[in-house]
């Protein structure tokens, strides 16, 4: 048993124990920690198919295995599939190109609104705390908004993330640039703590490992958490790698204070015109004081000499005359209420730096048996050369530019798999968040290497990428499947055909309010005014929380430990987690919501009122107007026929059998189906 004693000797040393459990060689050989290299189109047989790079590999493996693809999706299941995909409303207006039609959307505001929600699945973004105590983030709209403008300015992907990683450490002279920078680092700061942990030390190292794993799993595809109290079981991460990107984020200010109820920091992020509002106030408030304070100057003097004593007595106010005591207490009041009224200094969920800080290895995670020796702060050696970052400060910048560069093997291969998932509901790699060796292998290797390739060699472009997917042969097939297809095929891995997809819980919510005329389609800003760092609802459940807002859900908030009820029947994801693969599931109360919610109620209802504003149409007119509103296509002469006789079956009451036949058509497959 000496060698065991031994290795552990060398643990509790500090040294890099890895090399006894761990070959970093071998590790590299994994395909994700291969360098990216942009293959060559395969050649195909069927030549005029490919529209696009991308086709030539989903038709040579569809080739290969003796199969074919599905021919081109209809014109309107197309047209309604590019709506949902980039803005997640039901299409409007005249039918187009859909080249044009792609570049149109993605020039609208409701662009950004859809992909950001991806986005912010991924960050795990909530607008409270969750856990134990279930504070408001009042302020993480702000970091939902700089997402949602990144995605329309087209904001190159690598930038995007050295903003969000390390955005205080930028240099600009532009204070809104400034202040958005600010704003982006509440990726790192929206994650689920433990506010009353009586442990400070413990909080704090819980609060940087939920940071190094969203980190890991978000952006890079690894489990890098798994490797806190021992190496990683699959991956080649030590637990001395894990440990030198704690010490960045040790040496990171996340928290303002640690003691219960703790407090995360926030960036100021005040503009020129709100700060001097706020000096103007300070001014107002100083002023008042002063003059408070010579008034009881000069009345104290006065009693002096009133008494004929030379000392004040303990409560000189006391011993004012009426007429003083009550123009001092009008003074007071005015105080108050100049007081009482402060213009806000806006700020926002983030990080910044702090000490710059090593951290030796927590032997089995425990930060009370640490080991003698610090590890540097560097990157995990399989991925880099292990070199330690200088001292003097945190080294996220570093971090942050060295995820983000080319080299970097994960990066850009994990943004194109889930771009991929987001548009054909797998992904090439289906474990959008483990590239690790525990995750799956890609389906078209060859594939995603050619994709992230692109995408880097396009200037990180996601509109770019989008634009690319969405004009492929492959995205634009039917879903319909051949009895080959089915048989060679049934997974539809090898894609043969487009995939049927159900609307999310955004989409379907959205597409009910703008079907019945009461979306709210602003952009941007709050909903739900809350003040920041209160309990959410407290230990009996009662949430103050309300849902009953047009706006779009994206600007709905998100309560950990009680989500919107549409949300959770609809496969929300956990917002305390890193989520880059939503559940499709089917279940009853999915179609009890869809019979009896409010919600549905009141948009159907809208719904009949509109077909019913014009007094001179017949009912099959009205019927055929509320198909293409629905279902954006004029009904069968069958569907036209039982329409008109559900409706005089119900002649008593018009409004309400409209309603029901409104109703009827949203709760259908068709509508809660993308073909």
């Amino acid at each position: 048993m000496k060698w065991l004693a031994s290795i552990f000797a060398v643990g509790l040393a500090g040294g890099l124990w890895a090399a006894e459990t761990i070959d970093l060689a071998k590790g590299r050989e994994h395909w994700a920690f291969q360098p990216v290299d942009r293959p060559e189109l395969p050649a195909v047989n069927a030549e005029d198919w490919p529209q696009n790079g991308i086709d030539h590999f989903i038709l040579a493996r569809l080739e290969k295995a003796g199969l074919q693809p599905a021919p081109k999706a209809t014109p309107r299941n197309l047209r309604r599939r590019i709506h949902y995909a980039l803005t997640g409303l039901p299409p409007s207006g005249k039918n187009e190109n859909p080249n044009s039609l792609i570049t149109k959307l993605l020039a609208t505001p409701q662009y950004g609104e859809r992909w950001a929600r991806h986005w912010l699945d991924v960050v795990r973004y909530a607008d409270s705390n969750g856990l134990d105590e279930n504070a408001a983030h009042a302020n993480a709209w702000r970091y939902r908004d700089y997402v949602v403008r990144a995605f329309n300015a087209d904001k190159p992907y690598d930038q995007f993330l050295i903003e969000q990683i390390a955005g205080d450490r930028l240099t600009t002279k532009d204070e809104a640039r400034r202040r958005e920078l600010f704003i982006a680092t509440g990726y790192l700061s929206l994650g689920p703590k433990v506010l009353a942990e009586p442990d400070k030390v413990k909080m704090e190292m819980d609060i940087i490992d939920e940071q190094i794993d969203t980190l890991g799993k978000s952006l890079l595809g690894l489990t890098l958490g798994c490797a806190r109290c021992h190496d990683h079981k699959f991956d080649p991460i030590p637990t001395a790698d894990y440990y030198a990107l704690a010490g960045i984020f040790k040496s990171t200010k996340t928290m303002e204070s640690l003691k219960t109820i703790a407090k995360w920091h926030e960036n100021p992020v005040a503009t020129p015109a709100e700060k001097q509002l706020r000096a103007k106030h300070d001014a107002l408030v100083a002023a008042q004081k002063k003059v408070i304070g010579a008034f009881t100057e000069k009345a104290n003097a006065q009693l002096l000499v009133s008494l004929k004593v030379e000392k004040l007595p303990a409560k000189p106010e006391e011993k004012y005359p009426k007429a003083t005591r009550d123009e001092l207490t009008k003074l007071r009041e005015a105080l108050k209420q100049i007081e009482g009224n402060p213009p806000l200094l806006p700020s926002a969920m983030g990080v910044m730096d702090g000490n710059a800080t090593e951290l030796p290895v927590f032997v089995r995670g425990d930060h009370n048996t640490p080991a003698s020796m610090k590890q540097p702060r560097r990157f995990p050696q399989v991925l880099s050369d292990g070199k330690p970052l200088p001292d003097g400060s945190s080294g996220r910048l570093a971090l942050a530019k060295w995820i983000a560069h080319k080299k970097n093997p994960l990066t850009a291969r994990v943004l194109v798999n889930r771009v991929w998932r987001w548009h054909f509901g797998r992904g090439l790699v289906v474990t959008t968040d483990n590239f690790g060796l525990q995750g799956e292998q890609p389906s078209h290797p060859e594939l995603l290497d050619w994709l992230a390739g692109w995408f880097m060699d396009n200037g990180w472009s996601i509109k770019k990428l989008n634009t690319l997917i969405l004009t492929s042969a492959t995205y634009q097939m039917s879903t319909a499947a051949s009895p080959n297809a089915l048989k060679g095929d049934p997974n539809n891995v090898l894609l043969s055909r487009a995939p049927l997809r159900r609307l999310e819980a955004e989409p379907l919510r959205d597409s009910l309010l703008e079907l019945a005329g009461l979306l709210d389609k602003k952009v941007g800003g709050y909903v739900w005014t809350f003040e920041n760092y209160k309990l959410v609802f407290n230990h009996t459940s009662e949430d103050a929380t309300t849902y009953e807002s047009n706006r779009r859900a994206l600007y709905l908030p998100v309560i950990r430990n009680h989500v919107y009820d549409l949300f959770e029947l609809f496969d929300f994801p956990d917002p305390g987690t890193v989520n880059g693969s939503r559940a499709d599931s089917t279940i009853a109360p999915q179609a009890l919501y869809l019979m009896n919610s409010p919600l549905v109620l009141r948009a159907t209802e809208a719904m009949a009122k509109d077909v019913l504003k014009e007094k001179k149409q017949t009912n099959a007119q009205r019927a055929a107007l509320l198909y293409a509103k629905i279902y954006q296509r004029p009904p069968t002469a069958k569907e036209s026929k039982r329409a008109v006789a559900f409706i005089n079956n119900f002649a008593q009451d018009r409004q309400a059998s409209w309603q029901a036949l409104a109703q009827a058509l949203v709760a259908s497959n068709e509508f809660l189906y993308l073909k």
